[in-house]
């Protein structure tokens, strides 16, 4: 007769916290309000870094390149205007002499940056809440397994239990 090998445990047994033999788990899973704080901090830190985008985008007008909205922001690069708008310089119209007057790249660039900073901000302030919020419920809850670690020495008089 040969020894063969014991056979595997089965599938239930060995996903059954509560059966004999069977380690204990190391910690809890997340809860539902953690799954939900990761969720929020994922989606605020996209939206940020949508924000992120939009002042990276560049922008023009029809006789000037600007650069990116967060560039001009940094540099405080200057507006040109067409002072002679009868007579614009050569390769512009009138009318994109007149449009680049009426709205120079510093507004341009404002137009961009207000809702790119309201995004940034938004997502900021929802991703460091959800931490916030995480923080706190993953704290409260270590708490509570500590005491009830504590109570259930104090009850049977032996760590082991």
């Amino acid at each position: 007769m040969t020894d063969l090998p014991p056979p595997p445990p089965s599938p239930v047994a060995a996903s059954d916290p509560d059966a004999p033999g069977a380690a204990p788990a190391s910690r809890p899973g997340p809860t539902r309000l953690q799954r939900t704080t990761a969720l929020v901090a994922t989606v605020g830190v996209v939206v940020v870094l949508i924000g992120l985008l939009v002042l990276l985008r560049p922008v023009s007008t029809p006789t000037q390149s600007c650069g990116t909205s967060l560039g001009v922001l940094l540099d405080g690069r200057a507006n040109e205007y067409v002072y002679d708008v009868q007579n614009p310089p050569a390769g512009i119209t009138r009318a994109e002499a007149e449009a680049n007057n009426a709205r120079p790249c510093r507004e341009r660039v404002a137009d961009i940056a207000r809702p790119a900073a309201v995004a940034m901000a938004v997502g900021l302030v929802a991703a460091v809440g959800a931490l916030i919020v995480e923080v706190v419920d993953r704290s409260f809850a270590w708490r509570r397994r500590a005491r009830g670690r504590h109570e259930a020495v104090a009850a049977t008089g032996s760590p082991g239990a």
